[in-house]
């Protein structure tokens, strides 16, 4: 008898079990999915846009590679960085942290590492002007003012510097006159560039000593603050110029921009400059040679 009873008592909780687990629970909340970023993590308004966090982070995309895999295709996060970052290199792409991100050939600011766009910004400054924007010379190569990285994990390139150095070469320290070029990042100004006045040119050294007025040839030797892109850097007399009405250099013959009786600078430096004054050639203008009666000599 007290078998029978044990084994009714089995049954009835088996049932009330059974009957618990088959019945339909409508109010069950489902598990969420688990994510370690928020809401915002695409969006670049945001605070908690995934690039912030990289600077945050010093731009040290290693923090992304743990979880989207080393060549960004997705990894345990199954979530690619290549969808947005289509470019070769991925996120590693110059322009993804400097530069315009729709453009693959813009890889300087402006945008610069802040997201900035305004040139007062000295973050931007007159990268346009040296580099897209230059109506007077040449376009100036990054690697004239930096040490430009091969790849994105090149020493030098990620660190905790405060903002890019700057590492005068090639065009920016030739036929210098005096000085050392350098860069004050606390005056946001550049000095001792031969781009901007700090040449020399010996007498002694030249075909056409008729145009020396002195032993030698040098200019004004400028020190331009970086984020002012008024114009006023880009005058004649900035860079060369006596005066605001003589674009020589001292030690040059008196001369004019557009005044035919007073030696206009398209007297000698044809191809170079029009009767007006304005450049014409700007490949052959502040490229570190001497351009005269059409003839291009290297110094």
């Amino acid at each position: 008898m007290k078998k029978i009873f044990t084994c009714y008592i089995v049954l009835i909780i088996i049932s009330i079990a059974l009957i618990s687990c088959s019945e339909v629970q409508p109010d069950i909340t489902q598990t969420a999915s688990i994510s370690l970023h928020k809401s915002g993590i695409n969006n670049p308004s945001s605070p908690d846009f995934h690039g912030k966090l990289v600077a945050q982070n010093n731009w040290d995309l290693k923090y992304c590679q743990q979880c989207h895999a080393i060549n960004y295709t997705g990894g345990t996060a199954k979530s690619s960085c290549l969808d947005c970052h289509r470019l070769p290199g991925g996120p590693e792409a110059c322009n993804t942290c400097h530069g315009d991100f729709a453009d693959p050939f813009s890889i300087a600011p402006p945008r610069d590492l802040s997201g900035g766009i305004s040139e007062n910004s000295r973050g931007v400054g007159a990268h346009t002007k040296h580099l897209g924007g230059n109506s007077i010379g040449s376009v100036v190569e990054c690697s004239v003012c930096h040490t430009v990285p091969r790849a994105y994990a090149d020493v030098g390139h990620i660190d905790n510097s405060p903002s890019a150095e700057v590492i005068f070469s090639g065009l920016a320290v030739k036929n210098l006159s005096s000085g050392t070029v350098t860069y004050n990042y606390q005056l946001i100004s550049c000095s001792n560039t031969y781009c901007h006045g700090n040449f020399s040119f010996d007498k002694t050294e030249s075909t056409y000593k008729f145009a020396y007025t002195q032993d030698k040839m040098i200019g004004n030797n400028s020190t331009p603050i970086w984020n002012n892109v008024d114009g006023t850097y880009s005058k004649c007399n900035s860079c060369h110029g006596k005066s605001e009405y003589d674009p020589s250099p001292i030690g040059h013959i008196n001369s004019s921009l557009n005044d035919v009786n007073n030696n206009p600078c398209a007297n000698c430096h044809q191809g170079v400059v029009d009767n007006q004054g304005k450049i014409i050639d700007k490949d052959k203008h502040i490229n570190g040679k001497i351009n005269v009666f059409n003839v291009e000599i290297n110094r």
